[in-house]
């Protein structure tokens, strides 16, 4: 996960590490590479806007705020990259009866620490990476833990006090009725069902269209069709954060440097369209494009070539696909492996627990 240019400083620690040593490491690399003198902190964007030049060059106008003094200053760049994420605006699903329930009720952006449910009934609503990982902290802890979700494949071994259930069709007072007639009582009740993508800073002079969780019109993930010198960083999900980033950075630094030659917006629209629909006849839904799984590989393979750079090595996808496999056979204790790298093509794993 880390960055190719700054590894994790403890190499012999566990390879499933918890979100404080993340944060430890951004700091870090900043310190490391002296970019706090580039960063303001504690600073607010309101609004950026496109401004054409005469010689057909698109400027960016941003006017930004410092949160402590309320003061506002504008100025103009060449280029905007986008790093405000998609994991800040929860996405709420209405359920008919939600305004009747009196317990506990919140979106996982807010999770922080499992104690608060102990001897709590409690129902999780959603079954990817966060709910399944809420739902098996919250269960050291809860009397009763209801995963609701709808994946028709998902056979997970879980802990005896959680049980799956479908998802909630409706709710009445304290009592949950899933999808398919079977109810429950719970106390306390958990939206695990992912963000949206929202850009409220941003003109009405460019197009963003984010229906249905994707966002257009992004060519590779990356660059504004309409506008070449604008790109948002870090769309793909189920891939590998950190390392794609710092491909993407290159492959955006490649356009900057006029290295890379972006097709005409109306082809780079025309090879999009063609991808989409052959995602779309192969099943998987827009909602889900930007989940790259098992696509994530050619992606790396695609902008590191463009941008010149080196892309994962092949023991990078064994390792994942290594993961994923423990994952699959015993969700409670995949986190306890520990991977080391040896080369690019072989790594050594084992068993700790505690790790």
């Amino acid at each position: 996960m880390a960055l190719p240019d700054f590894p994790f400083q403890d190499s012999d620690g566990p390879s499933f590490i918890h979100h404080t040593a993340i944060r430890e490491y951004l700091l870090s690399y900043a310190k490391h590479f002296n970019l706090y003198p580039y960063i303001k902190l504690n600073t607010l964007v309101k609004h950026i806007e496109p401004e054409a030049t005469r010689n057909g060059r698109t400027l960016w106008t941003l006017t930004y705020e410092y949160l402590e003094t309320k003061v506002e200053t504008t100025k103009t760049f060449d280029a905007v990259v986008l790093c405000n994420g998609h994991y800040t605006v929860g996405r709420v699903p209405h359920i008919p009866g939600i305004e009747s329930f009196h317990g506990r009720c919140i979106h996982s952006h807010q999770y922080r620490i499992p104690e608060v449910y102990t001897g709590k009934r409690v129902c999780v609503l959603g079954a990817s990476w966060s709910g399944t990982d809420i739902a098996m902290e919250i269960s050291q802890y809860a009397d009763k833990l209801y995963l609701s979700h709808n994946q028709l494949d998902f056979d997970l071994k879980m802990p005896s006090n959680i049980e799956q259930r479908p998802g909630v069709e409706s709710i009445r007072g304290n009592i949950f009725t899933f999808r398919d007639g079977t109810t429950a009582e719970v106390d306390d009740f958990v939206y695990c069902t992912g963000y949206e993508f929202t850009y409220p800073f941003m003109s009405p002079k460019v197009e963003i269209r984010t229906d249905d969780d994707h966002v257009e019109p992004i060519y590779k993930h990356l660059v504004h069709m309409d506008y070449t010198n604008l790109f948002f960083m870090g769309l793909p999900a189920h891939v590998i954060p950190f390392p794609m980033f710092h491909i993407q950075s290159k492959y955006i630094l490649g356009i900057l440097e006029n290295r890379i030659k972006l097709p005409s917006p109306q082809q780079m629209r025309e090879e999009y369209e063609i991808e989409k629909k052959s995602l779309l006849n192969q099943g998987i839904p827009l909602r889900h494009i930007n989940k790259l799984k098992d696509r994530q590989w050619a992606y790396y393979d695609e902008i590191a070539a463009a941008a010149n750079v080196s892309g994962f090595p092949p023991v990078v996808k064994k390792v994942i696909d290594h993961v994923l496999q423990m994952r699959d056979i015993d969700f409670t204790t995949y986190k306890n492996y520990q991977y080391r790298i040896i080369d690019n093509e072989n790594f050594s794993v084992s068993y700790c627990k505690p790790c």
